[in-house]
């Protein structure tokens, strides 16, 4: 499944840049508060060292805190959204046997701007709700309460599996969106979804060796300290991290390209020609 939605990928590896972009972002948000939070890095920590203080001094700075937290995550998560719905409508493209080009991607997204930002909202306040009620049962029943959280985000997640690419072809609102990525998934295969886990599985096998780059760098780094091989442990941590960066991206790309091409068998009963047919029948199996 993965190798089909890679040839794909690799006939139009533009495609990568749509990750690429909105994980750009994210590092970069990421980075700059780290920064901020080393009194090392000098100027960067002078500007905003005072607001972290202020942040945390009493109850009300608390609220402002998590008020200020919850604008950042929106902010990430409209990037995000928006860089996929312009992934999905090249995908789409795509399985129609259409050349996809960047910008057609960036204008679909731009189009829907307000279902964007409308998804983006909701998404991020359920997301954190369910942290919430996840944190809560924890505290109150342990492992229990893990895996009961555990299931309400995984329901979430399989309920809201088709809502981007319902925004970018019916361009419905955020809540009819959810509805109707629900009525594809009851309507065709149940409530059993094993495509992403597949490729979760595929996914795992390069992360270990992301890890293993990364932890026989710092074994070397730990071991010779500043010895003739210390260059070597960094270098290697390094290329571990950046491994593991680009996995996530082309896993991203993958992931969004097969999403495409199943909603479309979903919706339109055909198996698109890009796409093997047991792969896409099969993606999800019938709750017996």
């Amino acid at each position: 499944m993965a190798r089909a939605s890679f040839a794909i990928l690799r006939r139009y590896p533009r495609l990568v840049i749509f990750p690429l972009i909105s994980g750009a972002a994210l590092l970069v948000v990421l980075g700059a508060i780290a920064v901020s939070l080393l009194p090392q890095l000098g100027s960067m920590h002078d500007l905003t060292h005072g607001i972290w203080d202020k942040l945390g001094t009493d109850g009300s700075g608390n609220i402002w805190f998590y008020v200020v937290a919850y604008i950042a995550i929106y902010v990430l998560t409209v990037i995000g959204v928006f860089f996929n719905v312009a992934l999905v409508q090249c995908a789409l493209r795509c399985h129609a046997g259409q050349e996809p080009s960047v910008r057609d991607g960036l204008a679909a997204a731009t189009a829907r701007f307000p279902q964007i930002l409308g998804w983006a909202l909701v998404t991020t306040t359920v997301g954190i709700a369910l942290n919430a009620v996840e944190s809560f049962l924890k505290d109150k029943l342990g492992f229990l309460g893990s895996f009961i959280g555990g299931l309400l985000e995984l329901g979430w997640a399989v309920m809201t599996y088709f809502v981007v690419p319902v925004l970018v072809t019916e361009r419905v609102r955020p809540i009819a969106a959810v509805r109707r990525s629900s009525a594809i998934l009851r309507q065709k295969w149940g409530e059993s979804l094993a495509g992403q886990a597949r490729f979760g599985l595929v996914g795992l096998v390069f992360y270990l060796q992301a890890a293993a780059l990364f932890f026989i760098g710092l074994a070397i780094l730990l071991s010779y300290g500043a010895g003739a091989m210390a260059g070597l442990g960094p270098l290697l941590m390094a290329l571990g991290v950046l491994y593991a960066v680009a996995i996530g991206v082309v896993l991203q790309a993958l992931s969004t390209i097969f999403q495409a091409g199943v909603y479309l068998y979903a919706t339109t009963g055909a198996v698109p020609p890009s796409l093997d047919r047991d792969l896409v029948e099969n993606a999800f199996r019938p709750k017996k």
